[in-house]
């Protein structure tokens, strides 16, 4: 069992990550973050969710995805990771079709997804949760036709910028922003901002 200071490293350490080191992740490390996702709580033990795992080892399927991810809204003059510096794996979580809207399958979608960007964590590995991508994506993954809708997409790899935690008192407010030198900057309040 790991101590709380342990956890909160953990935490802290599973931020999103949007550039990686472009070194493949394999099909069985992706498995395992799945399996954490398993063991995740979900509600009514109804275990609909279903996963897509896409290692950068599969070129073609790796490229198939990435081509419609939409990456970093706040960063108007960034289309994305450069060749070299693309996600080496994907964990694309699925529902049935007739469930993408259900509220309460997308806070399972959450958690688990939240159960693979720390369990990716625990590995060093760097993630990127997607909820905007192109529509056409689970046709493409021939998701679609076997009764499943992505309801999100997971980018993971080893890291490869910095991430810089801040209080939210800069001009930027809560918006996230890149320095020159490339180290990526995201505000956060303070604990007692949040309680109520």
């Amino acid at each position: 069992m790991i101590d709380a200071n342990e956890f909160h490293q953990l935490i802290e350490g599973a931020r999103t990550y949007r550039r990686y080191s472009g070194e493949a992740v394999e099909e069985g490390v992706l498995r395992e973050l799945v399996d954490a996702a398993r063991l995740s709580p979900c509600g009514n033990n109804m275990q609909v969710l279903r996963f897509r795992v896409v290692s950068a080892d599969d070129a073609e399927a790796a490229e198939k995805v990435f081509s419609h991810l939409h990456w970093a809204g706040a960063l108007k003059d960034w289309n994305g990771p450069e060749p070299g510096e693309r996600p080496g794996g994907y964990v694309v979580v699925c529902l049935p079709a007739k469930l993408v809207a259900n509220p309460i399958r997308l806070i399972d979608v959450g958690i688990a997804s939240q159960s693979i960007v720390l369990a990716a964590a625990s590995r060093g590995l760097g993630a990127c949760m997607h909820k905007s991508y192109d529509a056409c994506l689970g046709d493409e993954l021939g998701l679609t036709d076997a009764g499943y809708a992505v309801a999100m997409v997971i980018a993971l790899g080893p890291r490869a910028e910095k991430i810089v935690l801040e209080p939210a008192t800069t001009d930027h407010g809560l918006t996230y922003w890149r320095e020159p030198d490339g180290s990526h900057h995201v505000p956060k309040l303070v604990l007692d901002d949040l309680l109520v």
